[in-house]
């Protein structure tokens, strides 16, 4: 089809002109249009014929015909006779590119004026082809209300009309766009020669302008189709003539479009490939897109500092091996210094992570590797921002071990600062916990409550520029009972039984130094039992780029792969960490935290007693029968019977409660709660037995601490505020009240407590003496 096209154009630059041959081509536009028109006419007019409308018809083909002649005298068909068009440049262009005659020996100023003429000919020509469709339009209008014919009709055709327009002008830039991209090439080559500055002007369209020209003639002629049919005016033949010129149009079209651009990515890529072979890489582009000029006058900017380059290599190579070996004898000075500063970081963190525990239940270990590493005296170290501590504190009599597996934000230095920090204030958390009583007094929430805020408030004044995630928590030494918190970490890893699980939560708290509500801190709480293995992490361990044969890098997303990894490792540390390299390569840092509950010991079955069943189940029915003080008989015996039993304990504590024998229900809380701290039930019913004991300050603990692992627990929330009142703590009462405002709530209670604090407000108010 392009040698076809091709020949045809010479044949008629050959007889006629230049232009004229580019304008040949463009009245099949003209054609198209009008075919537009008539269609679409024919289609919504059902008597629009030469037999109730000949005047109109006759007209419209004879402004056609005129509008053609008209288009090709303009831009030179009578140029053999002498006459070179209507244009003065077009006369010019026709005269300097008359057929077999050589243009290198043209002027400078010649050659640019004519190529100048030649990238804004498709534009010329596309308004050139809507300047006689308006001729043809105003014509068949002037006809159509003098020969009377119904208005409405003229407002139909003049529809069409714009159809034919879009698709006469549209065709006629593209196809002029096409024609002349050869000779343009020519002229700029020569100008190129002579050192000419040429990537200046582009035409009207740019490739989207065309392709958006194409998708809009595509859609245009579907509708015309679909009006033409929806009408039911068409017969068969005139559907296929339709289908038929259509399919020709965007073919004829298509083709020139990506022939053009097909050519211009030849062009960059033989320049291209000239630049690289040692030649001038000259780009004297086809095409008048916008997108191309401009590649092609940053490209033209290359080649010349690439000429430049050459033509002072040895100069500059010799300057740039100075330059560069005193900028590497700078590197090596800084990175000696920053070496230091690293290895002296390394030496402050060591002493921050350590693993002292001291419990035999509960046992710790931990493998840190940092991404990166340095050498400094000979000897490798390594920095980073991942860091494990562990360690034994006392609360209220009881053994803890307490851990930390955390992530600061940053690499190397910057990570390793926010570690140094975190380490520092957990050692003095720790510290102090160790040293003063009134810590040691603390329930385990309370005191991870406290914590956290303290490396909050410590991150907070950072303004987040340090940020850091971790996961936090005790473990009771004796019961295995895990208090902890996550704050944005990957979630810790649960194996028991060769099976690995995760450890999923709803809190709602970020990382250190984001700023946080309080009503997002909430304590979850995990039962260990005898043997089970926990695997804590930072997010180097999901980020593993694999193996691959291509040179694209693939990053790990599943998070399910570690757990994989600790099934397959056994839960043991090294065997982890050999199955994630196993698989691919680190591009975080790692740290891995191990921590054991009664590893190599089993869990003794806690199986009821005979005796002890049978009075259980009696106590039922006495229940059942509101023989309560029978079934407290019952339930005593039981418990003496079988006093490590968890079921009777909470049976007699909840009867006793019912009973009203409050004092008595005291004590077995007291007893109930040190052996399974985990019972968040038993502790709320401690909270309501002490209020009604009137130890006010145990009653709010209690509180406290159901607050910290169920923040929603709504019932708590007013029980609190009512103890806060009853021992004059207005503050803490206020305070507490608005976390109600976030859970759906018994209106009238709420209501009922606002009362009461704006009561004992007010009384407070009344006792200040004036």
């Amino acid at each position: 089809m392009s040698r076809f096209f091709d020949q045809l154009f010479k044949f008629l630059h050959r007889f006629i002109s230049y232009s004229f041959a580019i304008v040949f081509f463009s009245l099949q536009g003209a054609f198209f249009g009008a075919f537009y028109a008539y269609f679409f006419g024919s289609a919504l007019i059902p008597e629009f014929s030469t037999e109730n409308h000949p005047e109109v018809v006759y007209v419209f083909i004879f402004a056609t015909f005129l509008a053609a002649v008209g288009h090709s005298i303009e831009f030179g068909i009578l140029t053999p006779l002498g006459y070179g068009g209507f244009r003065n440049d077009l006369k010019k262009l026709n005269l300097f590119l008359r057929h077999n005659d050589t243009i290198r020996h043209k002027d400078i100023l010649e050659l640019e004026n004519n190529l100048n003429t030649l990238i804004h000919l498709p534009k010329e020509n596309m308004y050139a082809a809507i300047r006689y469709a308006v001729m043809v339009f105003v014509s068949v209008s002037i006809t159509h209300i003098i020969c009377h014919h119904p208005i409405y009709e003229l407002v139909l055709v003049s529809i069409g009309w714009l159809s034919a327009v879009f698709v006469y002008g549209g065709f006629s830039y593209i196809i002029s766009d096409y024609f002349t991209g050869n000779k343009r090439v020519e002229i700029k080559k020569i100008l190129a020669y002579r050192d000419v500055s040429i990537h200046k002007n582009y035409g009207i369209l740019s490739l989207k302008g065309k392709f958006v020209f194409l998708l809009i003639l595509i859609l245009l002629s579907l509708s015309v189709l679909s009006v033409f049919i929806s009408f039911g005016n068409a017969s068969l033949l005139k559907i296929t003539a339709f289908i038929g010129m259509t399919f020709v149009e965007a073919v004829i079209l298509i083709y020139m479009f990506f022939q053009s651009i097909n050519l211009t990515l030849e062009q960059i890529n033989e320049s291209a490939n000239s630049l690289a072979t040692g030649g001038r890489g000259a780009l004297p582009i086809l095409s008048i897109d916008k997108e191309f000029i401009l590649f092609a006058e940053n490209y033209e900017k290359a080649t010349r500092e690439v000429g430049r380059i050459r033509e002072n290599l040895q100069e500059l190579v010799e300057a740039k091996t100075s330059e560069l070996r005193n900028s590497l004898e700078t590197v090596e000075t800084l990175k000696k210094q920053q070496d230091g500063d690293y290895f002296l970081t390394s030496l402050l963190i060591k002493p921050l992570s350590l693993n002292k525990t001291i419990g035999t239940h509960v046992k710790t270990d931990f493998l840190i590797k940092q991404k990166k590493t340095f050498l400094f005296h000979g000897r490798e170290n390594e920095i980073g921002g991942d860091i494990c501590i562990t360690r034994t504190i006392t609360l209220r009599g009881k053994d803890y071990t307490f851990f930390l597996n955390a992530d600061a934000m940053g690499k190397s230095l910057q990570g390793a600062g926010g570690v140094l920090v975190l380490g520092a204030a957990v050692q003095s958390i720790l510290e102090r916990s160790n040293a003063v009583e009134s810590v040691k007094l603390l329930y385990a929430e309370r005191w991870i409550k406290n914590a956290y805020q303290e490396l909050h408030h410590i991150f907070e004044s950072f303004d987040c520029s340090m940020l850091v995630s971790m996961v936090m928590g005790l473990i009771d030494d004796e019961t295995g009972l895990m208090y902890y918190l996550n704050a944005e970490h990957p979630w810790s890893v649960l194996y028991r039984k060769g099976t690995a699980e995760f450890i999923k939560n709803n809190s709602e708290l970020r990382k250190l130094g984001t700023p946080f509500s309080e009503k997002s801190l909430e304590i979850s709480t995990l039962q260990l039992i005898p043997g089970d293995v926990l695997i804590l992490g930072s997010d180097g361990r999901d980020d593993i780029e694999f193996v691959t044969e291509t040179t694209a890098r693939k990053i790990n997303h599943d998070e399910e792969l570690f757990l994989r990894h600790v099934e397959q490792g056994n839960g043991q540390l090294k065997e982890i960490y050999q199955s994630i390299l196993s698989m691919g390569e680190l591009t975080d840092d790692l740290s891995l935290m191990r921590i054991t509950f009664k590893e190599n010991l089993s869990q003794p079955p806690r199986a009821i007693r005979k005796e002890s069943y049978e009075l259980m189940r009696k106590a039922k029915s006495q229940i059942k029968l509101d023989q309560l003080e029978e079934a407290k008989t019952s339930l005593l015996e039981a418990n003496r019977i079988n006093p490590e039993n968890r079921e009777i304990q909470r049976a007699l504590i909840r009867l006793l409660v019912r009973m009203k024998e409050y004092n008595l229900a005291a004590e077995k809380l007291n007893t109930y709660l040190e052996e399974y701290p985990g019972d968040t039930d038993l502790i709320y019913l401690a909270s309501f037995t002490y209020k009604q004991t009137k130890e006010y300050g145990k009653a709010i603990d209690m509180g406290e601490r159901i607050r910290l692992r169920n923040p929603g627990h709504l019932s708590n929330l007013i029980q609190l505020v009512q103890l806060y009142l009853i021992i004059g703590n207005l503050p803490k009462a206020e305070k507490t009240l608005q976390l109600t405002s976030f859970i759906p709530s018994d209106t009238n209670r709420i209501e009922l407590l606002k009362s009461q604090i704006e009561t004992f407000r007010q009384k407070i108010v009344d006792e200040i003496p004036t």
